[in-house]
């Protein structure tokens, strides 16, 4: 049975109970007091008794009659009523049911509109935001297979070509050869690695142990380890710890791989000359708000109730635009759609980061732009904020 005609038949239903009660009220209630009227104004029988017994007959009938009237008008009412009520919770639900349909046939561009502030709005909004999630999920699934192949057929293709020239002769048999083609299945190695990295990291697989770490220490660590490339480039590298900035609780050496690879985009996406900085100090409760820090941080700092560490990489490069700011920490997601060697890889490196980070306890953000508070003496370029629990309690 369709939905509408369930309300309806729920209408008639509850409108026919309260018609019954009140008829039986009306009617014992009318005419009890109008015979206990007449009794109390005369006595005795004849025909004093047959207007009695006529008066309460018709009190019986108009009563009766009013109520016929009465249910009609209800029925009448409860019909156009449970029409137009059926017909304002199934227009959407409809409208959604042909919409999942064609999700399912693959159009993940369909939405629904519903315009009213109630909980069929908010089951529209949901459904939206499931769609844009599906949508999201097509598009990145899309990328993943473009960018895999790209990254497997270059490689293959170099170790298929050395390998026939090796077989037909061209191509001598010398060490510089062989070496080429170990590169090459080192190359296709690393890939699996990241592949499998970024599964482990998204299904929480990554052991975690949390330890007390100092912040000048592992920022001074992850700026020894590159700044060869940035004095090559040339990049001017700085470390600004807040003095009585408390330790952190964290795995060090998946913190020193998330600020790793945060650095290494800071890197790749700043001009020579230019500049980053490694920043740490304390934040205490109430001291972030939203936006441009995202909810969740300033919740998660909020619930802690005590200091937590901030540690920032900033830069003055290119930045990132704004319609890609939401994305980049999504797998595989990459502002350069290029996929050349230069634009930065899979993509997986900020995903990795925001996996592990959260992992131990922490969130982490990117600031680009015109949202960025840059230092006065840097360009407005990224920074990429992680809010990590102190090791010392307030």
């Amino acid at each position: 049975m369709k939905l509408r005609w369930k309300l309806f038949l729920a209408f008639l239903a509850v409108i026919a109970v309260v018609i019954a009660v009140v008829a039986v009220l009306v009617r014992r209630v009318s005419v009890g007091a109008v015979s206990s009227h007449m009794d109390g104004m005369m006595t005795g029988g004849g025909m004093m008794g047959g207007m009695m017994t006529d008066l309460e007959q018709a009190v019986s009938v108009g009563v009766t009659e009013a109520l016929l009237v009465g249910a009609l008008a209800g029925l009448v009412v409860a019909a156009v009523v449970s029409y137009v009520v059926s017909g304002y919770f199934i227009r959407t639900i409809g409208v959604m049911a042909g919409a999942a349909r064609r999700i399912a046939d693959g159009e993940y561009g369909q939405r629904v509109s519903h315009s009213a502030d109630d909980e069929i709005g908010e089951f529209a909004d949901a459904f939206n935001e499931m769609a844009a999630q599906l949508d999201d999920t097509e598009r990145v699934r899309r990328e993943l297979l473009a960018t895999i192949s790209h990254e497997l057929r270059t490689p293959l293709t170099s170790i298929q070509g050395y390998m026939e020239g090796l077989m037909d002769g061209v191509v001598p048999e010398e060490p510089e050869t062989y070496q080429l083609v170990h590169r090459e299945a080192a190359r296709l190695s690393r890939l699996v690695a990241d592949l499998e990295r970024v599964s482990r990291v998204e299904a929480g697989a990554e052991r975690i142990v949390l330890e007390v770490v100092n912040v000048a220490k592992i920022l001074t660590e992850v700026a020894d380890r590159l700044r060869p490339q940035f004095e090559q480039k040339p990049l001017a590298l700085a470390i600004e710890v807040a003095g009585g900035t408390p330790p952190v609780l964290a795995d060090d050496d998946k913190l020193v791989q998330s600020l790793m690879n945060v650095a290494v985009n800071a890197f790749k996406f700043t001009p020579p000359g230019g500049r980053v900085v490694f920043r740490g100090s304390t934040v205490q409760p109430g001291s972030l708000t939203c936006p441009p820090i995202p909810e969740r941080a300033v919740r998660a700092l909020a619930a802690s109730g005590t200091p937590m560490v901030l540690l920032q990489v900033q830069d003055d490069g290119i930045g990132i635009p704004e319609e890609d700011l939401p994305h980049v920490f999504e797998r595989f997601y990459r502002v350069d759609k290029s996929r050349s060697s230069a634009g930065g890889g899979l993509g997986i490196g900020l995903a990795v980061t925001r996996g592990l980070i959260e992992q131990m306890g922490g969130v982490v953000w990117v600031m680009s732009g015109s949202a960025l508070e840059a230092d006065p003496g840097m360009a407005p370029g990224t920074t990429v904020s992680i809010l990590l629990p102190s090791a010392q309690p307030a």
